[in-house]
């Protein structure tokens, strides 16, 4: 099929796994339109009717309601999931859409569980099994997690080329990920490793990678020093800074990037981050918190956002464009000061210790 207009190849040869067990033909998927019986608890979710039916649609190249997050970026003239699929099918191991390609699970996204060593501010129970003393106090419902993966027991590997870890922590889970790279070409296997900076692969696992076709890490680090441990708790910036460098020396410099949340806590620390990623020589970027909405920098009072867009405007930051785009947005401080409030009691913490200058511009209205 030459340039279709609605049909991906990924239902064809891709699973996306959540911390919760639940299983999406993709990342970008609706969850809502998928039924809840396709999860790690079914028989066969790569052959769940569901997907079956999600692949007869594609053959045909007609329109899924749960692919609607990848047809507006494109209605938009950006780049969905989609197409970037379809432009590097080879990359991920997606067959084309040609009628009678059998289907051949060749790429996962995994969420081998919500076990993580952090309880970020940004995150929930239901990424990290650090944050259920928070949760409880907060009367947060805790997820059951998963504690025995049937999918990962039952499910052939051998044909993968592209594997996405994330978490929780995924190198918190370095024995069920030896599990899997034991079944797989590790010559044709491309792994992407989405991972916090705290933790390091061991012997065994460093050897494995070693490798493969092509490792590519992304560290999720958002801030530097101290803030990076309020922000990022259970983390300390020195074992931050070994992990960099240990990955420096270990990953191909094209493949290895920092990727930063810009959030109230940070938004006017960028420069720091940015000068730290400098001096390694390493990729960094920063996006704006599309989650947990008190933190979103929107909240901040008008003249402190108006003060900061004039700051990022002068940096011309590559990223700027989105995080200008967020604070331009109408935004209630006092959602924030509550909220915050809350976290810091609960936590024994308070930031104003590794960004006093925010405290400033709170009080910029």
């Amino acid at each position: 099929m030459v340039n279709p207009k609605y049909a991906c190849p990924l239902p064809f040869n891709h699973m996306a796994l959540r911390p919760d067990g639940k299983i999406l033909p993709c990342c970008v998927y609706r969850w809502d339109e998928v039924p809840e019986d396709l999860n790690i608890n079914y028989s066969d979710p790569f052959n769940h009717p569901f997907m079956k039916n999600l692949r007869d649609k594609m053959s045909k190249d007609v329109y899924v309601d749960g692919c609607k997050e990848c047809y507006q970026k494109e209605e938009f003239g950006n780049q969905s999931f989609r197409q970037l699929v379809l432009d590097k099918q080879e990359d991920f191991g997606a067959t084309s859409l040609a009628e009678g390609t059998p289907p051949e699970l060749t790429y996962i996204d995994l969420s081998i569980s919500n076990t993580c060593n952090n309880k970020c501010r940004m995150c929930n129970p239901g990424l990290s099994t650090s944050w259920y003393s928070d949760a409880k106090k907060l009367g947060i419902e805790i997820p059951k997690g998963i504690i025995k993966n049937p999918f990962i027991e039952n499910t052939d590997f051998s044909k993968l080329k592209f594997i996405k870890l994330l978490g929780g922590e995924p190198l918190m889970e370095q024995k069920v990920i030896k599990k899997i790279l034991k079944q797989c070409d590790l010559s044709q296997l491309h792994i992407q490793l989405i991972t916090n900076g705290t933790v390091i692969p061991d012997d065994e696992l460093k050897g494995m990678l070693e490798q493969v076709k092509r490792l590519e890490v992304k560290l999720s680090i958002d801030a530097y020093g101290k803030l990076n441990d309020f922000l990022r708790s259970g983390s300390k910036w020195e074992t931050v800074e070994k992990t960099v460098d240990w990955f420096k020396a270990f990953v191909n410099k094209k493949f290895l990037s920092i990727h930063s949340v810009a959030s109230i806590y940070n938004i006017n620390k960028l420069d720091e981050m940015v000068e730290y990623a400098k001096s390694k020589e390493i990729y960094h970027e920063y996006v704006p918190l599309d989650d947990v909405d008190y933190m979103q920098t929107k909240h901040l009072p008008l003249g402190a956002k108006k003060l900061l867009v004039e700051q990022i405007r002068s940096k011309n930051y590559k990223f700027g464009v989105s995080l200008i785009y967020e604070l331009e947005k109408h935004g209630d401080t006092n959602l924030f000061l509550k909220q915050d409030a809350i976290m810091n009691a609960l936590r024994s913490e308070h930031w104003k210790d590794c960004n006093p200058e925010l405290l400033e511009l709170l009080k910029i209205e």
